[in-house]
C-alpha cells in the first residue's frame, strides 16, 4: 500500500471518528449546567474594533471558580485569552491601546492595566500588567470616564467618609476581640448579610494622570457622600448601574436609598447629583427626586450632556411598581416623564451615540426583550410644552427590536465605526432555554421598517424581522453546542383565573418516544412577581428536567411580569387565588392536551413563593405525587417579623399583621392554616443565609410533615443563601430533586 493510500485511509478515519464523536450527544444534565462558561462584563475599545469580556468557569477537581479576560476582534471574530490563574474581571479600556481590569493579584481587588500588542494578542506577560490602585479595601463597582481620566468606584466605607481598611477593621475599638454588632434600626440584615452598623457601601472618585502610556493615581479617593448616610449600590443588589458619570466626568449621579427609620418597610430611593470639576473638590449632594415616594433608579446621562435618564416607581412600598422613563433637563432643572406608549416596564437603558434614540429592555410575553425608541419628536414637543406648571408626560413610541430569547448588556457601535456600518449596531448578551449566554450583535433596521411590538398573548410563530441580522461573535461554550442534547421548547395558552389567557411553556423529554408516557416536573417560579423566560437558567434550569426524563411544564401565572401590569398586580393581596387557579386550569390543559403524560406521576417544585405555593398545594390537592419544596414561606405572619424587606409583606398582604384588615389577609392565605390536610410526601430545602425567608420556615415545614407523618426529607445548606450558587451545592441539590422525584416517578 503506497503513502497516499495509507494517508487517505486516515484522514477518512479521522473524519469518520470525528462525525460520530460529534453525533453522540448526552442528555442535558447538571454537570453540564455547572461546566457553562459564563459571560460576565464587556466593553467595546473606543475605536470599535476590539472589545473584552471576562469569562468565569469551574474547575471541579480544585472545587473552586476561574475568571479570566478574553479579547475579540470584531471585524474577523478572532478571540484570544489575555489572562489565566488569577480572578480577572470587569476589563475596559483606558484608551485603545490599554486596558485595565479588576484583579486579585495583589490579594485584594484592586485595579490593574496593561498596554496591548495588537500584532501579538496572547496572554499578558507579568511585566505589562501593572497594579494602578492599591487602596484598603476591594474595589467593588465602578465607571470609568476617558475624556477625564476619572474613576468613580463603589467601596466600602465609614459613615464619616473614611474607606475601610480590612487588614484594621474592629466593630468596636474599645473592645477589638468582642464579635457583637448593635443595632438601632432596620435593616439589621439584607438578602445574606448580616450589615456593620458603622459601615456603608459608598462612591468614591480617583483621578488617573497618563504619562506616555503609564498611568497613575493623582489623588487620594475622595467619598463624595462625606458625613452622609447613604448607599450606592443600593443593597442587596445594587451594581454600576446605580450611579453615572456625565460626559465631561464633572457630574456625577446616584441612586442611594433614603436612611431613616422606616427604611425597611418602604422602598424610597432617590436620584442624587455632585457636581465635582476635575481639579476642584465636590459639590453639595442635590437631590433630585425628593417628591417621589418610590424607587428612583438607574440613573444615565445622554452622551450630549443635556439629559439625564433614570427609572421612577411611584407607588410607596410596592417593589414591582411600573418603570416609569423620566429625563431630567440639567440646564434648565426640569423633568419630564417619556410616557412609553406600551404595557410593559423597562429594567434597562442605553442612550445612543449621537443621544437621538433610546434602546431598552423589557419582560415580555415570556423573554427579555430589546426595543428602541426615538425622541426627536418627544424632545420638539417638550420644547413647546416647557413652561408647564408640573411635570409634563410626553409620549413615546417604542418599537421592538429582538422579540427573541432573553438580552441584556447592550453597547453600541456608531454608524460608520465598523466596516463602514450604514446603521447602528448593537452588541448585548444573550441567552435561550436552548443556549447559554453569549455575544450577539444586531445591526439596528431604520426607524420606518421597525414594527411596534404586537402585545396579544399568542403562540409567537416567527421572530420579528428586525432581528433578521442577529448574529452571535462569541464562541464561548462550543462543547456544549457539540455534545449536549437539550429540548424544544414548546408555548401554549390556556384559559387561566378570570377566564384570562395565561402563558406556559413545555419540554417533552431528551429522547422522547410518543408511544411511552412520562413523569411530569411541575416548575412554579417565585416572586410572585417572576417568570418563566426563554433564558438559559443557572440554577432552576429546565433542561435538567427534560434530561432527566420528565415532561416539564413551567406557568407564568397570575402575578408574572411581562403581561402587563393589571396582569402583574392580581397576584397582590391574593397569593392563595388567582395563581393556584391558573395552576390547576394548566394542569387540567396540558393533561388534556398532551396524551404522553402519566398524571399519576406529576411532581410540583417551586422556590420562594413557589416554595409557598407548594405548601398551600399540600393543603389543597392531591393530584401531586410528590412536592418539593425550596426556601418557601411556612407561616405568612411569622415570616413578616424574620424577613428584611418589610415592605414587600406589607404591600402584598395590605398592611402589617396587627393591624385588622391586613392580619385577615395574613390568615386567609397562610398555609399554617392548611396543615391538617397535607397528605403529599415532600422535599424541604433550605439555606442557612437566607434572610429573606428564614431558615425557620423550611424547618417549620419539615417539622409539620414529620408530626402528621407524611413522608419527608430536609435537604439543608448552612452556607447558601435564598438561592443555591456554589456548584457544587448545586449539583448536590439536583441530585437530591432527582432521587426524590424517582421514588415517587419510577415504575419501580
Amino acid at each position: 500500500m503506497n503513502k497516499l493510500n495509507i494517508k487517505f485511509i486516515l484522514t477518512f478515519i479521522f473524519f469518520y471518528t470525528l462525525t460520530f464523536v460529534k453525533a453522540e450527544k448526552h442528555p442535558f444534565s447538571p454537570q453540564d449546567l455547572i461546566n457553562v462558561k459564563k459571560i460576565g462584563s464587556h466593553s467595546i475599545s473606543p475605536n470599535s474594533q476590539y472589545m473584552l469580556y471576562d469569562v468565569n468557569k469551574y474547575i471541579q477537581e480544585k472545587n473552586k471558580k476561574q475568571q479570566n479576560i478574553f479579547i475579540i476582534n470584531l471585524k474577523t471574530q478572532d478571540t484570544v485569552q489575555l489572562t489565566s490563574d488569577h480572578t480577572d474581571l470587569s476589563p475596559f479600556w483606558l484608551n485603545d491601546n490599554t486596558i485595565a481590569f479588576l484583579s486579585d493579584r495583589s490579594g485584594s481587588i484592586q485595579l490593574w492595566y496593561s498596554p496591548l500588542d495588537f500584532e501579538n494578542l496572547g496572554l499578558l506577560k507579568n511585566k505589562t500588567m501593572v497594579q494602578l490602585t492599591e487602596f484598603s479595601t476591594d474595589i467593588n463597582n465602578f465607571i470609568y470616564n476617558e475624556k477625564a481620566n476619572r474613576l468613580l468606584f463603589s467601596a466600602q466605607s465609614f459613615v464619616n467618609g473614611t474607606m475601610v481598611n480590612d487588614e484594621t477593621y474592629v466593630e468596636h475599638e474599645e473592645n477589638q476581640h468582642t464579635t457583637g454588632m448593635v443595632y438601632d434600626k432596620l435593616f439589621i440584615r439584607h438578602w445574606d448579610t448580616f450589615l456593620r452598623p458603622a459601615v456603608r457601601e459608598q462612591l468614591f472618585v480617583v483621578d488617573f494622570e497618563n504619562k506616555d502610556g503609564k498611568f497613575s493615581v493623582k489623588n487620594e479617593p475622595v467619598n463624595i457622600m462625606q458625613g452622609k448616610e447613604m448607599e450606592s449600590p443600593v443593597a442587596p443588589f445594587g451594581d454600576a448601574g446605580d450611579f453615572a458619570i456625565s460626559p465631561d466626568g464633572e457630574t456625577i449621579a446616584f441612586s442611594s436609598r433614603v436612611e431613616e427609620h422606616s427604611q425597611a418597610w418602604n422602598t424610597n430611593t432617590n436620584i442624587y447629583l455632585v457636581k465635582y470639576p476635575v481639579g476642584g473638590k465636590p459639590g453639595d449632594i442635590e437631590n433630585l427626586t425628593s417628591s417621589n415616594p418610590g424607587y428612583d433608579t438607574i440613573p444615565n446621562f445622554s452622551p450630549d450632556g443635556q439629559y439625564l435618564s433614570y427609572f421612577e416607581m411611584r407607588e410607596k412600598s410596592y417593589e414591582s411598581d411600573t418603570n416609569r422613563l423620566m429625563l431630567y433637563n440639567l440646564k434648565s432643572k426640569s423633568h419630564t416623564e417619556l410616557a412609553l406608549k406600551w404595557d410593559r416596564s423597562p429594567d434597562s437603558l442605553t442612550w445612543s451615540p449621537d443621544s437621538s434614540k433610546l434602546y431598552l429592555t423589557a419582560a415580555s410575553l415570556g423573554r427579555n426583550k430589546i426595543y428602541v425608541a426615538k425622541l426627536d419628536d418627544a424632545l420638539k414637543t417638550l420644547k413647546v410644552n416647557k413652561k408647564a406648571n408640573k411635570v409634563p408626560s410626553v409620549p413615546l413610541v417604542v418599537k421592538e427590536l429582538v422579540g427573541t430569547g432573553s438580552s441584556d448588556s447592550i453597547e453600541i457601535i456608531q454608524k460608520g465605526k465598523l466596516e463602514n456600518n450604514a446603521e447602528e449596531i448593537l452588541v448585548f448578551c444573550r441567552s435561550t432555554m436552548k443556549q447559554p449566554r453569549e455575544i450577539f450583535k444586531l445591526e439596528v433596521l431604520p426607524w420606518e421598517k421597525l414594527q411596534v411590538e404586537n402585545e396579544a398573548r399568542k403562540v409567537m410563530i416567527k421572530p420579528p424581522q428586525s432581528e433578521a441580522s442577529l448574529t452571535q461573535i462569541s464562541k464561548l461554550n462550543t462543547e456544549f453546542d457539540d455534545e449536549v442534547q437539550v429540548s424544544e421548547p414548546e408555548e401554549f395558552y390556556f384559559k387561566g383565573h378570570g377566564n384570562e389567557l395565561v402563558q406556559g411553556w413545555l419540554l417533552k423529554p431528551v429522547n422522547f418516544d410518543q408511544t411511552k408516557k412520562y413523569p411530569l416536573a411541575f416548575l412554579i417560579h417565585g416572586g410572585p412577581q417572576g417568570s418563566w423566560d426563554d433564558s438559559f437558567g443557572s440554577r432552576w434550569n429546565v433542561q435538567s428536567y427534560a434530561g432527566a426524563g420528565y415532561v416539564v411544564v413551567a406557568i407564568n401565572f397570575h402575578g408574572s411580569v411581562g403581561f402587563g401590569e393589571k396582569f402583574e398586580r392580581a397576584v397582590s393581596k391574593n397569593w392563595g387565588n388567582g395563581p393556584y387557579n391558573d395552576l390547576m386550569k394548566s394542569l387540567d390543559y396540558v393533561l388534556k392536551t398532551y396524551k404522553f403524560i402519566n398524571k399519576k406521576k406529576i411532581c410540583g417544585l417551586g422556590a420562594s413563593f413557589g416554595g409557598y405555593m407548594v405548601n398551600w398545594i399540600n393543603g389543597h390537592t392531591d393530584r401531586f405525587a410528590c412536592l418539593v419544596n425550596h426556601d418557601g414561606i411556612f407561616d405568612t405572619q411569622s415570616t413578616y417579623f424574620t424577613t428584611e424587606e418589610l415592605f414587600f409583606t406589607e404591600y402584598e398582604f395590605g398592611g402589617t399583621p396587627w393591624d385588622q384588615k391586613a392580619k385577615k389577609l395574613y390568615q386567609k392565605w397562610n398555609p399554617r392554616e392548611h396543615i391538617k390536610k397535607w397528605k403529599t410526601p415532600t422535599l424541604v430545602i433550605h439555606g442557612g443565609k437566607d434572610y429573606r425567608l428564614s431558615e425557620s420556615e423550611g424547618i417549620a415545614t419539615f417539622t409539620a410533615l414529620q408530626r402528621l407523618g407524611i413522608k419527608s426529607r430536609l435537604l439543608y445548606f448552612p452556607d447558601e443563601n435564598h438561592w443555591v450558587l456554589k456548584p457544587s451545592n448545586v449539583l448536590f441539590w439536583y441530585q437530591n430533586i432527582f432521587e426524590w422525584l424517582e421514588l415517587f416517578t419510577k415504575d419501580n
